[in-house]
């Protein structure tokens, strides 16, 4: 099936190019700071990045419904930081860059009358405004029992090797 407008195969490919970002990125981050002693962390980060590789799927096949070329060779910049605070922030951002960008999107499915890719962002968009949300909450948890009783909390030394 081909789309009435080749404009939205890009913007599902701009959006494919933004969550296999996103799923690097926290793929990577779970690795850390499972480094660094923070498994806690370490597997809400993983689980996050199993939900965005969920996400990928999704906007492949919509790209492969309408006869298009899915580009997954294509990745933005993996901002990485070097603390658990500073990768909980990084990742907020982003989350609002997605959410930026998947109304964006939305919309402009509207205007050019596929109802029907629109609600796959709009959908999107929920998605992660919730990942938005327990990343604000953890950031607002982090402030109100400072960086070592927040990290202390993110330890579980029941998993010994």
């Amino acid at each position: 099936m081909k789309p009435r407008d080749p404009r939205i195969v890009d913007l599902l490919n701009e959006a494919l190019t933004f969550e296999l970002t996103i799923v690097n990125t926290y793929f990577l981050n779970a690795r850390m700071l499972d480094n660094w002693g923070f498994p806690k962390l370490g597997t809400a980060f993983y689980e996050l990045s199993i939900d965005e590789m969920k996400d990928c799927d999704s906007l492949i096949q919509r790209v492969l419904m309408f006869d298009g070329h899915p580009n997954v060779q294509r990745l933005g910049h993996i901002a990485i930081g070097e603390s658990a605070e500073e990768i909980l922030r990084l990742a907020l951002a982003s989350e609002v860059a997605a959410i930026a960008q998947f109304n964006a999107a939305a919309q402009e499915c509207h205007d050019l009358g596929d109802h029907g890719t629109a609600s796959v962002f709009e959908e999107m968009v929920r998605d992660e405004e919730e990942h938005g949300d327990w990343f604000e909450a953890q950031l607002e948890a982090l402030t109100q029992i400072g960086v070592a009783g927040y990290l202390a909390q993110q330890v579980d030394v029941s998993t010994v090797p």
